[in-house]
């Protein structure tokens, strides 16, 4: 057995691990759970709440949904909100722990469990936190970004400052790319706005007109960095390599466009995410208070070659006709050869 399929073996094993956090049936007839998303957007916040909501309305919960429109204070307010109007339990979807904790601390002190989702480090007096590894994903994609350009030319990285899971995916690409000199990191700061960074890219290549001028952009998720691929495809700028993290459904549209200058996305099992987290909220009420700090979903790298198991193992075999992409043609333009690698951390 080669190592990457031991390793493929190892996260499959660790996905089972798992599966003894899923509840009774019914066990939470009768009471609310709130799920306060910081803001809903894309596939990723979506899937999140999905996975959660279906986990807890098996269970017999009814679930109350926030949307904090990328306002972290009007996120604080919507959770503090729901402890107020009696909610049994909260998940959290996204946020800074120092931001959260002081609204986590008076859920704590009223009784109300809560589970954060994707903040990327334990909260005080939160259960656990649980999302995809964003180190791990930073390092595959980045790995990939780098490797397509050869090691050398300037790369624009477009993150949100400030935002946790962002900020450690950006470190992870800054420690990377010290090992190569010839690697130009250039930041481009930017809002949770596709259209915003649509403007900053076209800005960037009237700076650089020259072919090679600008060998990649890395972008801190798919659609973030969509509006960049938008303005490099007008600009006729096909020499420049993207990638990103998330596997949502614009990544994949945009891997799989001939024309396009994306090359790979980090998928994430955004659905588990959800589950996972109120699976934990779930045995939270019920009394259990010993969970891993951080827990993790799978995640794969999907790229041309591999593109096809990549979007059926995120999406499910309708993902063509979601995306309105003929898979026939897909496999035609790229060999699919290359193999689809689960990696998962492991925790002790």
């Amino acid at each position: 057995m080669t190592f990457l399929k031991a390793l493929a073996a190892t996260a499959v094993s660790a996905a089972i691990a798992f599966a003894p956090l899923v509840a009774p049936a019914q066990e939470l007839a009768g009471k609310k759970i709130g799920i306060a998303a910081r803001e809903i957007t894309n596939d990723y916040n979506r899937d999140i709440i999905s996975g959660a909501q279906k986990t807890l309305e098996a269970a017999g919960a009814e679930v109350v949904v926030t949307d904090g429109g990328a306002d972290p204070r009007k996120h604080n307010e919507n959770i503090e909100s729901l402890i107020n109007s009696g909610v049994a339990g909260v998940v959290v979807q996204l946020g800074d722990a120092q931001q959260l904790a002081p609204v986590v601390q008076k859920a704590s002190d009223a009784g109300v469990p809560v589970v954060t989702t994707s903040v990327g480090s334990k909260t005080s007096g939160a259960l656990a936190d649980v999302g995809g590894d964003d180190a791990l994903m930073s390092a595959l994609m980045s790995r990939a970004l780098l490797s397509s350009i050869d090691y050398q030319g300037d790369v624009y990285v477009f993150w949100v400052p400030g935002a946790p899971i962002l900020e450690t995916r950006k470190r992870v690409l800054e420690a990377l790319a010290k090992d190569y000199p010839q690697v130009r990191l250039h930041e481009v700061p930017t809002e949770h706005s596709a259209a915003r960074v649509q403007t900053q890219m076209e800005d960037l290549l009237v700076a650089n007109p020259e072919p090679g001028s600008v060998a990649a952009v890395w972008g801190a998720y798919d659609l973030l960095v969509s509006g960049a691929v938008e303005a490099i495809r007008r600009n006729g700028r096909s020499e420049i390599k993207v990638a990103a993290i998330d596997g949502d459904r614009v990544g994949f549209q945009m891997l799989l466009d001939q024309d396009s200058p994306f090359i790979a996305t980090v998928v994430q099992d955004v659905p588990r995410i959800g589950s996972l987290a109120a699976e934990i909220l779930i045995q939270g009420i019920g009394g259990k208070a010993d969970f891993p700090s951080t827990l993790f979903t799978d995640a794969w790298l999907a790229t041309h070659a591999n593109a096809v198991a990549a979007a059926e193992k995120r999406w499910g075999s309708t993902v063509w006709e979601d995306l309105a992409i003929d898979r026939a043609d897909v496999e035609a333009r790229w060999p699919q050869d290359g193999e689809l690698q689960i990696v998962h951390p492991i925790l002790p």
